[in-house]
């Protein structure tokens, strides 16, 4: 089992949520409508097809993990979407699907070869159509005390400890491509969590998965109890989560200098 085969029992159920009204907010801004064809890159769980599927006409998931598309399957039945599912990457996608007018990439762009994504999606992406990233991040603030030491444990024990790969500047990211930041979109939203919950998701991040943890995951999961106890009040925390939407439009006439 690899590290983010392992992930996929929590990563639909602990990630950060994307807010209320994220899908319909979005949408309404790209002017989403039954005509759209999106694919949605890298997409896991399905988490963002199934979302934006009620406000597009065809969608597509792709990702190279089987048990991804196996949670995403049933989670589009459960749900009633009608989703249609590509084992493989971004860049192997067959070249008979077509043109499609919104291409999304949650959390995932990290992970990506980025000249044979670029590449891919220079080639799917209709012109005028556009890439967007979709990434919900807890907020550290005054009113979420704990995040700072969640993170601390969770740097602590995972397995890798260059964060680089995760900061991704978009306009460096897509140079030299045909595609440009037009939009950036930030909604709030204010929650409450467990401490099972934070752990779950702590086992969903593919750097502290049970694959990567192997015989430490006890350990690990009372070390991070250990350090959100004190913050918690009759069982939650508060936790202030901001969902960055980065819309990259692709110009008609080329690439973007």
């Amino acid at each position: 089992m690899g590290r983010f085969e392992s992930t996929v029992p929590f990563y639909a159920r602990f990630r950060e949520p994307y807010p209320p009204d994220f899908f319909a907010t979005v949408a309404e801004r790209l002017v989403l409508n039954r005509d759209t064809r999106l694919l949605d890159a890298g997409c896991g769980p399905g988490l963002l097809a199934i979302g934006f599927a009620p406000y597009v006409g065809s969608c597509t998931g792709v990702d190279p993990e089987p048990a991804m598309l196996r949670a995403a399957e049933a989670a589009a039945k459960a749900t009633g979407v009608k989703l249609r599912l590509i084992a493989g990457r971004l860049e192997d996608l067959p070249g008979n699907l077509g043109a499609f007018d919104l291409v999304t990439i949650g959390r995932a762009l990290h992970w990506m070869d980025r000249e044979a994504s670029l590449k891919a999606l220079e080639r799917v992406v209709a012109a005028g159509g556009a890439t967007v990233t979709c990434a919900p991040r807890t907020a550290k603030t005054d009113g979420s005390p704990w995040v700072a030491h969640y993170d601390e444990v969770r740097k602590a024990w995972a397995e890798d400890q260059d964060r680089r790969r995760y900061d991704i500047d978009h306009n460096e990211w897509f140079a030299g491509s045909p595609f440009r930041v037009a939009d950036q979109i930030a909604l709030p939203y204010s929650h409450r969590v467990t401490i099972p919950d934070l752990i779950g998701r702590a086992l969903s991040k593919s750097n502290t998965s049970p694959q990567v943890l192997g015989d430490r995951r006890a350990a690990f999961e009372s070390a991070l109890a250990k350090a959100l106890e004190p913050y918690a009040v009759d069982g939650f925390l508060n936790e202030e989560i901001v969902a960055v939407v980065t819309v990259l439009r692709r110009s008609q006439s080329g690439v973007e200098h």
